[in-house]
């Protein structure tokens, strides 16, 4: 199954083509010049265009109606950029995995800064009665509610 190509698509990729190849060989510095492989990728690109109206056949990789698939427009632009001396720089090797950011300062309480150091002391608690009350007056006392139906069990 062949795709239908407009042909005005397929001869405006194929300047395209051109104008990145002649823009690379007139700039002159080495920089700006086409490595082996871009030089075969433009070839390619063109002798496909050329034969077929189309440098793609695989549909999932473009657009069905455009003459080259969306990683061949990709590359063709940095190619483009590349001849005008607008190259994408090199990736830096960044700075790994460290945090990008400052780290945060919490604002909650440290549990480690109400320790002493000579040793921890049990704060006085509500578990433990003072030594002048009898335990037996703090016992829970229980007594019916007026109002409440008695349950019989």
């Amino acid at each position: 199954m062949t795709r239908k190509i407009d042909e005005k698509k397929t001869k405006r990729a194929l300047r395209r083509l051109e104008r990145a190849r002649k823009a690379a060989e007139d700039s002159g510095t080495p920089e700006r010049e086409l490595s082996e492989w871009e030089g075969e990728f433009l070839g390619s690109l063109e002798e496909r265009l050329e034969t077929f109206g189309s440098a793609f056949a695989d549909p999932d990789k473009g657009n069905p109606d455009e003459a080259l698939s969306a990683r061949q427009a990709i590359k063709l632009k940095e190619i483009e950029k590349k001849a005008k001396g607008k190259a994408r720089k090199p990736m830096s090797r960044g700075k790994g995995f460290r945090s990008k950011t400052p780290p945060r300062v919490s604002r909650s309480r440290d549990i480690h800064d109400d320790i002493d150091a000579e040793g921890p002391e049990a704060p006085p608690s509500a578990a433990t009665p003072p030594a002048d009350e009898a335990p037996e007056a703090r016992r829970a006392r229980f007594h019916i509610v007026p109002g409440t139906p008695a349950k019989d069990d």
